[in-house]
């Protein structure tokens, strides 16, 4: 497809799959992380290229996307899938916890938009897409930090699709279910705290993830997504009955002992 795809949280998990998918298809593909060592060796691996950042600092991340720009242009999609963050409830949070789980996803997703959205409205054309989380539609107990960070996330995806109505340019996201990938590998007590209730809605590797990313770039860059399919009945009803479906997340979630 010949795209200029800008993929953050690529050194690994989700991330790296994508930026996978989407070099296979054809496009030119920038991965963002801080694990330089990983970053470099998948974009060896695919043709990519590699740009260690930490998505955190908002000076580096401007650099970053100035540098990216000057060498490779102005990109046609931006990805931002960057996450980070235990699941823990309010009393297990600590204060600078709490602001790392708002600094990854929310504020690297902000830096990277800002990095690329004045030469993307001086073009007039691209796609802003997020990858977002079930429980920034339905918060559960027990992870308090982590799903407000997500509502962040959908809060800013709703509100620069209203900002940029009218540009030219497109927003959308996904919002998965449960991935199996290095997130509950490094974080393996969260794992405990994903309500039962998930079960009726299923699992998706991060393959099946970066498939549907691609299917939504091409079918649906404005919209927002819910995947796999039985999600995606869901989530619509958790938007038009929220005290409901909350009620059954809370039922089958995680209990103060």
């Amino acid at each position: 497809m010949d795209r200029l795809v800008v993929v953050t949280g690529a050194s690994g998990g989700i991330g790296a799959a994508i930026a996978q998918r989407l070099a296979a298809d054809g496009d030119r593909v920038v991965m963002l992380a801080r694990r330089a060592d990983r970053l470099h060796e998948l974009a060896e691996r695919i043709g990519g290229h590699a740009h260690p950042v930490d998505l955190a600092v908002g000076d580096d991340v401007s650099r970053v996307c100035a540098e990216i720009v000057a060498t490779h242009g102005v990109p046609d999609v931006v990805i931002n899938n960057a996450g980070a963050g235990r699941f823990t409830s309010i009393e297990e949070t600590s204060n600078r916890e709490a602001a790392e789980q708002m600094a990854v996803p929310y504020l690297a997703t902000f830096h990277v938009t800002r990095g690329f959205i004045e030469p993307m409205l001086a073009r007039g054309s691209g796609t802003i897409f997020a990858i977002n989380s079930p429980v920034a539609v339905v918060p559960w107990p027990g992870a308090v930090g982590y799903a407000a960070a997500r509502f962040a996330v959908r809060g800013f995806t709703e509100a620069l699709r209203q900002d940029l109505w009218g540009t030219g340019l497109q927003v959308g996201s996904l919002s998965p279910t449960r991935v199996h990938s290095d997130y509950f590998e490094a974080n393996p007590d969260s794992v405990q705290r994903v309500p039962r209730v998930e079960a009726l809605v299923g699992k998706m590797t991060v393959e099946q993830v970066a498939d549907t990313v691609a299917h939504c770039l091409q079918y649906r860059p404005d919209k927002d997504t819910y995947a796999p399919w039985r999600w995606a009945l869901i989530a619509p009803w958790a938007r038009v009955f929220p005290s409901a479906v909350a009620a059954l997340y809370r039922a089958t979630g995680h209990r103060r002992r």
